[in-house]
């Protein structure tokens, strides 16, 4: 059988060589997109497929050329090949955003966009965290599936993040394993440590009128957990009490139980220290924490505190206006001395009373994350610091914030109007310190000390301000030489809503569903009428 006979005989299989080679050819390469790999079948596939529609074009030769010279058949192949290639660069971009994505957080405070502790928490993973999140369809919500979406979003930064979605309807043998009681919990699990998520951790109510609105708390609530997988340390803080403190359990506004969740979150244990009664210091403490002081410490305690932190201790002491601490000498070990005054900010603070600063940052670690991100502090009735030469030979003082040179410490605590006075002092005045002392005879070993003006900052009252508690984390992290969990910790959601008039609503029901659709109909149709009439 010679070429011409053969061609003939391809002729009259046309359809049969023309519809399977398309569809073998179309076949293998969607088999290479779906499945994501080339192997030797799919190739094949492709191979015979081109074979098939080479010998059709070979056999109909004569007759595409002779169709090709028609000026219609030129139109339409223009046509056709232009929509072709509109088709494959609209398919080739959608593969090609499918495999790359790219999104771009456009909430004001960044709600979608990973924290900077949650990233660098998932960059240093050095085992396996396996997530399973038990979900409901009965119990399932737009803030369950926000949860998952959230999830999805740690496993893209880390390969050791493993996440498993399990329908605890379908899969009840699951849910047993796993000892889970309540749909839509996440369980954390790496090596022998667990942790679970539960549905209220992480989805919170507020009150909007008489009806109660879902507040999303994933990342800190996952962030936590995740952070609790990973870190063993389990360090343990030592807030005192017996001198008028801030209640560490109290759920009151001028309470601190807020600030203790936070630091439990951070992976911190936190305890009460009555030095009077315990006469030490306890031997697993990390850092002693003195938040509130009314009344000064005894000289005994003093003295116990001091010769802590000679030997490399760590402490957070935030002391408020018209109160004698008694811990002047500790402070002289490290340079610094509490101002008798009252801080007043005409430029930067939070109306209508001017001794709610908004401080300036100054650059330390503590602090610079806060400036780099413009997140605002607000930091209530506070007293001055100031910086004089320490007792103790090496210390380093880091200046943390302080007021505008527009601010000045007020000397008079009974006048009933904020006023300047010729004594007073001058701005900018010192608001916190960060000082860290070199243990002598240890390479490695030191002290740390954070001294601020205040404590009502880390109150439940002030706690929700944007970076208050960021803020009050990053002082007990930098003095426990936690420098990693020094950042901006996860957000929380913001329900906005927008209040629309009658004339408003009507305004722009009007234009989406009447102006737009019928006014591009009506241009349509003049666009039309202009062509044919030409």
């Amino acid at each position: 059988m010679n070429l011409n006979q053969t061609f003939i005989r391809i002729r009259s299989l046309n359809v049969v060589f023309l519809s399977v080679g398309m569809a073998l050819l179309l076949g293998g390469i969607l088999a290479v997109l779906v499945l994501d790999t080339t192997s030797w079948w799919n190739i094949t596939l492709m191979a015979l497929g081109l074979v098939l529609l080479i010998l059709f074009l070979s056999a109909n030769l004569a007759d595409v050329k002779a169709v090709g010279k028609r000026r219609g058949t030129v139109v339409r192949a223009n046509l056709t090949l232009v929509s072709v290639a509109m088709a494959g660069i609209i398919i080739g971009l959608n593969y090609i955003v499918s495999r790359h994505p790219f999104r771009y957080d456009m909430t004001s405070n960044k709600i979608y966009t990973l924290s900077d502790q949650t990233l660098e928490i998932l960059g240093k993973l050095k085992q396996e965290v396996d997530v399973t999140m038990i979900t409901s369809a009965k119990r399932s919500s737009a803030e369950i599936q926000k949860a998952q979406q959230l999830l999805e979003e740690y496993g893209k930064h880390s390969t050791k993040f493993r996440l498993k979605v399990v329908d605890g309807d379908r899969n009840p043998a699951e849910v047993q394993k796993l000892r889970v009681t309540e749909a839509n919990t996440v369980v954390f699990e790496s090596g022998a440590n667990r942790k679970d998520v539960l549905q209220r951790d992480y989805i919170t109510y507020s009150m909007m009128g008489r009806q109660p609105v879902p507040k999303f708390q994933g990342e800190a609530a996952f962030t936590s957990a995740l952070l609790k997988m990973v870190d063993d340390s389990h360090k343990t803080f030592y807030l005192t009490e017996g001198h008028g403190e801030r209640d560490l359990n109290s759920p009151q506004g001028d309470g601190l139980n807020g600030i203790k969740e936070l630091l439990e979150k951070e992976n911190y244990t936190v305890k009460s220290l009555n030095l009077l009664t315990s006469g030490k210091i306890p031997e697993d403490a990390t850092l002693i924490g003195i938040i509130g002081p009314e009344k000064p410490f005894q000289n005994s305690e003093e003295v116990f505190l001091r010769d802590y932190l000679k030997k490399g201790g760590k402490m957070v002491l935030c002391v408020d206006p018209m109160v004698h601490s008694g811990l002047d000498a500790l402070l002289k070990d490290f340079g610094l001395s509490l101002d008798n005054d009252y801080l007043v900010d005409m430029t930067m603070s939070i109306p209508p009373d001017p001794r709610n600063i908004v401080p300036q940052y100054m650059g330390h670690s503590i602090v610079q994350k806060l400036a780099d991100s413009r997140v605002l502090t607000i930091m209530p009735f506070m007293r001055s610091i100031h910086k004089g030469t320490a007792a103790l030979e090496g210390v380093v003082q880091g200046l943390l914030m302080q007021t505008t040179s527009n601010g000045y410490g007020g000397k008079d605590f009974k006048a009933r109007t904020l006023k300047r006075e010729p004594g007073d002092l001058s701005g900018p005045l010192d608001m916190g310190y960060a000082c860290e002392y070199p243990v002598p005879g240890s390479s490695d070993k030191k002290a740390r000390l954070v001294v601020i003006g205040g404590s009502n900052f880390m109150t439940n009252n002030f706690l929700q301000a944007p970076g208050n508690g960021d803020l009050a984390i990053n002082c007990f992290s930098w003095a426990a030489e936690d420098e990693n969990k020094i950042s901006i910790h996860p957000k929380t959601e913001e329900n906005r809503t927008v209040n629309l008039t009658t004339v408003s609503a009507n305004l722009i029901k009007y234009v989406a569903v009447g102006l737009i659709p019928f006014g591009t109909l009506l241009l349509g149709g003049v666009v039309w009428y202009r062509r044919r009439s030409l």
